[in-house]
């Protein structure tokens, strides 16, 4: 995998964004956010992270790229995905990066993903351009909180360059440059800050940590190369939620925007409302949009349970911690914050659903092995179905294995 250090953390996509989206009605919902102005807003109001003097920081960054680097290995042979790893491991550039380079990664997801949202869904309507403008203002301080909350707590993410590529990269050395903008090439970003802080405030192993995080970002990395068709299919499901979730802009009346407003800060704060879609968002969809958001979370469910397998095959001898990280942080991400877009879906995966996913996929594994498993990486149809997330035997019948 291609590795890189650290960028201008100010610098990048989210700012290309932010253009085209002045005077007339929003062309998408792309520009119902003022984008530069979201991260610059979560820029200022998110701590940089733990002080650390220079040698510290930077052998942080190393400890990450050098586990991403035998990360991907290692979660090929666990998984037998042999195949996808190789050409992962020629496409997948790592990024050690910052928090505002985590930032500015999900405003490009986010922007991409909702500039494919139909132009129908954003009109505006008789609303006069200052209410409009209020309107706008308010979503982009919601997302901006959005933004910050999240970006102090994932230690690692996986994005396809398909949805965006503007992350600089942080808290290292200098950094090669990022897949350009619209490149399918993923990105693994390693977010150092986090990953120091959380090593230092539970007393964890320095040389275990990094190479726990990078191993569960692998597994993802691994799930889009062994099925290059899964951004594609996400990312319609997602934009015909999406377009529903925006309807309340398209009825042009202030409190609709509002409302608009409010689900996103909902997503910011809890995401989930008891490990269910939060009502804030599903009231406004339709049943066929409710199918969809439930396809959306159990295919959440099966990509982090999936990680989570994946962790389960690790031993002492390969990691002498394992076992207090396990004890520590219960699954990957502890009680970090779920990526922006399952955030602002409300789709997170909470507890009850990381133990939901990894419940399926080591059902799954316990009868027909990884070789049986590997069967979901090949079409849409193969995914589990929402009530199959829980009963993994009902997937093993469907695929007939």
């Amino acid at each position: 995998m291609r590795g890189a250090g650290r960028g201008r953390a100010g610098s990048g996509g989210a700012r290309s964004g932010a253009r085209g989206s002045g005077a007339g009605a929003p062309r998408s919902a792309a520009d119902g956010v003022d984008w530069e102005g979201a991260l610059r807003l979560a820029r200022v109001a998110t701590p940089a992270g733990p002080h650390a003097p220079g040698a510290t920081r930077r052998s942080a960054v190393a400890l990450l790229r050098r586990s991403a680097q035998d990360a991907l290995p290692w979660a090929a042979q666990i998984t037998g995905l042999t195949r996808a790893a190789r050409q992962a491991a020629d496409t997948t550039t790592v990024l050690v990066v910052d928090r505002v380079g985590l930032q500015r990664a999900n405003i490009e997801a986010l922007r991409a993903l909702m500039g494919q949202v139909p132009d129908s869904a954003t009109q505006l309507g008789p609303l006069d351009p200052a209410a409009r403008a209020a309107g706008r203002a308010a979503v982009t301080a919601a997302v901006a909180g959005l933004l910050g909350l999240v970006s102090t707590r994932v230690l690692g993410q996986v994005l396809p360059g398909a949805w965006g590529a503007g992350a600089g990269a942080g808290a290292g050395t200098r950094a090669e440059a990022a897949p350009r903008a619209g490149s399918n090439a993923p990105r693994m970003l390693l977010v150092a800050p986090n990953v120091l802080r959380l090593q230092r405030e539970r007393d964890l192993d320095r040389l275990d940590l990094p190479a726990w995080v990078a191993l569960h970002e692998s597994a993802h990395v691994l799930q889009l190369a062994a099925a290059p068709w899964l951004v594609e299919y996400l990312a319609a499901q997602v934009t015909d939620v999406a377009t529903a979730l925006m309807g309340p802009a398209a009825s042009g009346e202030p409190a609709g925007v509002a409302r608009l407003a409010r689900a996103v800060r909902e997503a910011a704060r809890t995401g989930t409302v008891e490990g269910e879609p939060s009502p804030l968002l599903t009231d406004r969809l339709g049943a066929q949009e409710r199918a969809r958001l439930s396809a959306v979370a159990a295919t959440m469910a099966l990509l982090e349970g999936h990680a989570e397998a994946v962790l389960d095959a690790v031993e002492p001898s390969r990691m002498p911690s394992v076992h207090r990280l396990r004890a520590v942080l219960g699954h990957s991400r502890g009680s970090a914050a779920g990526t922006a877009l399952e955030r602002l879906l409300g789709v997170e995966a909470k507890q009850a659903q990381y133990v939901d996913g990894a419940a399926f996929v080591r059902g799954v594994v316990g009868r027909v092995g990884h070789a049986g498993l590997n069967v979901v990486w090949r079409e849409p149809a193969n995914l589990p179905r929402p009530e199959e997330i829980c009963r993994p035997e009902a997937w093993i019948e469907r695929m007939g294995l």
